[in-house]
């Protein structure tokens, strides 16, 4: 199937496409932070692969993201990945974004809610634990995307709006990810690092999925609410 931009986007389209474009521009313009980062605690390459992976998003935005549709418009964003990234990100946030996709495919109705929105995050951090072998406290992304999704789930249960949810559960992934230095990684190649090394910096992964996350949700919230 050939997908491509609508010539005109409805509410949710710009509303996504921002919320993209910002997640995107967030990862270019922490290249060298991370890769800083990941020097340490890795292969030094995390921020260069995440960038190939976000310009790709950029790019391929312009022509063939199906913004209207969500679903998809996710799905394709793995394509992106699939073809840009390479690595174990790349097979990490694939299996997120396919995840994601299938949740939200279950929904039948063009909008997608809230609570929905959650949903597939839920089902995407519980695919990325199954298949990398990581859950809670192992230094990675799931270390700021966890705590994110307790708090979104919380705030949408006590019926916030659904903006302000999402902004909150962002300053948690913030939180979680900074905490990772505290963590003795069990995951990837940074469990074979000392421990008193990678106590001096954050997982890249995780400050890259919070930084990403964070981006996304004040753009969100630029577009509902005002800045």
């Amino acid at each position: 199937m050939s997908l491509s931009r609508p010539p005109m986007l409805n509410g949710q389209g710009c509303i996504l496409e921002a919320a993209i474009e910002a997640a995107a521009n967030a990862i270019i313009n922490l290249r060298d932070r991370l890769n800083e980062w990941d020097s340490k605690a890795g292969d030094g390459d995390c921020g260069s692969t995440m960038f190939r992976g976000a310009t790709a998003i950029l790019e391929d935005m312009k022509n063939f993201y199906p913004l209207n549709d969500p679903a998809e418009t996710v799905n394709e964003i793995g394509s992106s990945i699939r073809r840009a990234m390479g690595g174990t990100s790349g097979i990490i946030y694939d299996i997120f974004c396919k995840a994601a996709y299938a949740q939200l495919k279950a929904n039948t109705k063009t909008v997608v809610t809230a609570k929905q929105w959650k949903d597939a995050l839920e089902a995407s951090i519980a695919a990325v634990s199954k298949y990398g072998g990581a859950s809670a406290g192992y230094r990675t992304m799931l270390d700021a995307l966890i705590p994110a999704l307790a708090v979104l789930q919380e705030r949408l249960e006590a019926e916030e709006n659904p903006v302000t949810a999402f902004v909150l559960s962002s300053e948690a992934a913030l939180v979680g990810a900074e905490s990772t230095k505290q963590m003795q990684a069990q995951a990837g190649r940074s469990s074979y690092v000392p421990g008193e090394i990678l106590a001096s910096v954050p997982d890249p992964g995780a400050m890259a999925a919070a930084s990403w996350y964070r981006a996304a949700a004040l753009a969100v919230k630029g577009k509902c609410m005002g800045s």
